[in-house]
This record gives structure tokens, C-alpha cells and sequence, in this order.
């Protein structure tokens, strides 16, 4: 029986770069095709959200062990054997294989049935895990830009990497160019922005911007609107200083501030007190809603 491939072969080709997209190591070049890819392909963009959110439980998971401190020293007792194993010189499949095993009897303490919250079988990423009631839009429209900082800057820890300006350019794409300046003109003094660049998740495309000073670590993210809007009642007890309704909620620590501004939902995210994020966002609405609206 002939088995007919009904996926398309850029499908393939784009899927083949997933791992190292998410790594943020592609060439300019192809980072521009996966990206282009994405945005017109619903299941690839699927692919890469699932294999996003099995990386980031994986990594929480060996971050959070807590090993007894006789337990490497029992291992390397049991793998030598006396010495007649000479772990250095061991081969690649065999270390390999060992970390293997050490990666599953983690994967069953940690995502056996029951570990998750509320006798969930699974773990789930810190963006998924904030709860918001079903009949907030406000809260669920911020949900938007938490969850994208979230999956991006701490499961992905771009937060702790430092692109450089043509890197930026290349990964943020011309359009949005003076976003860059924007970001630079209104953050307060000792910020640095250390990443600039478009990423996927959850099927939308976000224009994200992470800023530093030392500890402090804010995101600014754009996205273009899918038929959404905060609600126009609750704009009137939403109006900050420069005149435009600013939305806020904290979840984790976390503070969000969002507005809109024509086809675009902008948020500001940090690890700040409140009301120093409601300051930086005050300062960064306005400027980057002017910014959406002349492009």
C-alpha cells in the first residue's frame, strides 16, 4: 500500500529548524524563512508551541532538583565498579545513554500522575499556570503579554542573553525598526536592551523588546489584534496620566500594564514593584502607540 505525505516539503524543511529556532542560533537568513513560514502555517506554528512547552517543563524540572548529596557520589561508585570503568574515557552513546536515564527518573518523580496542580498528570509552564476568570477580557487580553514574556524571557531565558544591535535589526525586522529608539528615548536611566526580536506562541506573532538593569527585567511586546479589544467600560477607571486607558494585573510577581492602539495590543511586563512598572509603562505607551499608528 502506497502511503500518501500530504505534508508539504517546507513544512518539513521548517520543522527541521524548530530546535535550533528556539535556541535563537539560526542564521538571519533562515530565522526570516521559519518566521515568514509561521506566520502563514497553523500546524507548523502548533509544532513549535508544543515543542516550546515540553522544553521549558524539561528545563524547570532539572533546574528545581533537589539531589541528596550522596547520590553522586553513589553513581559514580556504581558506574566505575571498582575502577574498571574509566568514566572519561567512556563513549558518547554511553554517556548519553546515562543521561537519558537520569532525564526519565526525573520525568517520573516529577510529572508522575498527581505532581500537577490539582491532581492535574501534568506540568505545566508558568504561563499557563495564572488563573484568570472566564469572564475577564481585561485580565485575559493582559494574560497576552504575560504569557509571551513568560515563555520567552524566563523559560527560554532570553532575559539573561545579549543580541547585539545588527542581530536585533535582523531578528525584529524593518518594520519595526524604531521601536528600538522608542524603547531607548522613554525607559528610565541604567536600562539596556539586551533583546530585540519577533517570537511565536500560542498561534500570535509578538514583537518583543527585553530590557535590563541589573536584576530588573522588563518586556516590551507588541502584537497585532485578532478581532479583541478591552472592554470600553472598564477605559473610563483605566485613564493614566498622558490620557490613554492603561490596563493592569499581576500575576507570580509579575506586573502587567497593556493598552491598544488601532490593529495592536502593547504590554508592558516586568519583575517590578507595581507601581515603578506603571511609571515605565505610563512613559512607553503613549511613545510606542504613536509609533504603531505612523507604520
Amino acid at each position: 500500500m502506497k502511503i500518501v505525505d500530504f505534508e508539504s516539503g517546507q513544512c518539513k524543511r521548517v520543522r527541521s529548524y524548530l530546535d535550533i529556532y528556539l535556541n535563537n542560533e539560526l542564521t538571519a537568513e533562515t530565522n526570516l524563512e521559519v518566521l515568514k513560514h509561521l506566520e502563514g502555517c497553523e500546524t507548523c506554528s502548533r509544532a513549535l508551541d508544543d515543542r516550546a512547552r515540553v522544553k521549558a517543563q524539561l528545563k524547570r524540572v532539572v533546574l528545581n532538583v533537589q539531589a541528596p548529596d550522596t547520590l553522586e557520589k553513589r553513581i559514580r561508585s556504581d558506574i566505575r565498579q571498582t575502577h574498571r570503568f574509566n568514566f572519561n574515557f567512556a563513549p558518547s552513546w554511553i554517556l548519553a545513554a546515562a543521561a537519558v536515564v537520569v532525564v526519565a527518573v526525573m520525568l517520573g518523580v516529577f510529572f508522575r500522575p498527581g505532581a500537577g496542580r490539582s491532581g492535574s498528570s501534568t506540568l505545566r509552564p508558568l504561563s499557563l499556570i495564572a488563573e484568570v476568570a472566564p469572564a475577564d477580557t481585561t485580565g485575559k487580553l493582559l494574560k497576552v503579554g504575560f504569557d509571551d514574556h513568560v515563555f520567552c524571557a524566563v523559560d527560554h531565558d532570553m532575559a539573561n542573553k545579549h543580541l547585539t544591535a545588527e542581530q536585533m535589526s535582523e531578528k525584529r525586522g524593518p518594520q519595526y525598526e524604531g521601536l528600538l529608539n522608542v524603547a531607548t528615548e522613554k525607559m528610565p536611566q541604567g536600562f539596556d536592551i539586551v533583546v530585540g526580536h519577533r517570537c511565536h506562541y500560542q498561534n500570535r506573532e509578538f514583537v518583543h523588546l527585553i530590557v535590563r538593569r541589573q536584576q530588573e527585567v522588563v518586556s516590551l511586546i507588541v502584537t497585532k489584534k485578532s478581532g479583541e479589544s478591552f472592554p470600553a467600560e472598564a477605559a473610563a477607571v483605566a485613564m493614566n496620566a498622558a490620557g490613554i486607558p492603561m490596563y493592569e494585573a499581576s500575576w507570580h510577581d509579575l506586573q502587567v500594564a497593556g493598552s491598544e492602539t488601532g490593529n495592536y495590543l502593547v504590554f508592558v511586563v516586568s519583575n517590578a514593584e507595581k507601581r515603578e512598572n506603571e511609571q515605565i509603562a505610563e512613559n512607553l505607551l503613549p511613545a510606542v502607540g504613536e509609533f504603531l499608528r505612523n507604520i
